[in-house]
């Protein structure tokens, strides 16, 4: 944890916060996990999960995912094929990528591998999507947020934590 006079204190030694953690979702993953910029971060949060082996329906044969947001996909992709619903979706556009929110210093919830973008082509920014009530329910119940339900919506996001 840093401390005074790193940068992390303003002069009333209140914390300030780098604007690329600023986020809810992005402090709660910094405060969690640390900075994913810093060198051997991957290597210890980031899987290599072959999704395929257990859903052959799934677009992408392997992803790079948080291996703490594995697990709730997992349970997530198991109970969308119980219901059927795993047909809603059609392409896997990314997971893992260390990039900043829509001209943001603040760093996107992707930076952590914590969120994955589905159907993006058709659920951009700004849509209420295409997703059904149904799908989001599963999603919700195993602990993951769709962007579906947000103030600035964007539906094509899943994440293991609430927020941009």
């Amino acid at each position: 944890m840093q401390k005074e006079g790193d940068g992390m204190f303003n002069d009333a030694n209140e914390i300030k916060l780098p604007p690329a953690f600023s986020g809810p979702g992005q402090l709660i993953l910094y405060t969690r996990y640390g900075d994913p910029r810093e060198p051997g971060w991957a290597n210890k949060w980031i899987i290599n999960w072959h999704v395929q082996q257990l859903h052959p329906w799934f677009p992408q044969e392997e992803i790079q995912i948080h291996k703490h947001f594995w697990p709730l996909l997992q349970d997530a992709f198991f109970e969308l094929e119980r219901s059927g619903l795993h047909t809603e979706i059609r392409t896997f556009d990314h997971c893992h990528h260390v990039a900043h929110l829509y001209e943001s210093p603040v760093l996107s919830v992707h930076s952590w591998g914590a969120a994955i973008d589905l159907n993006a082509a058709d659920n951009p920014k700004g849509t209420t999507g295409t997703w059904s009530a149904d799908f989001n329910k599963v999603m919700t119940k195993n602990g993951i947020y769709c962007g579906q339900n947000w103030q600035n919506k964007e539906p094509m996001h899943f994440a293991m934590v609430e927020g941009e």
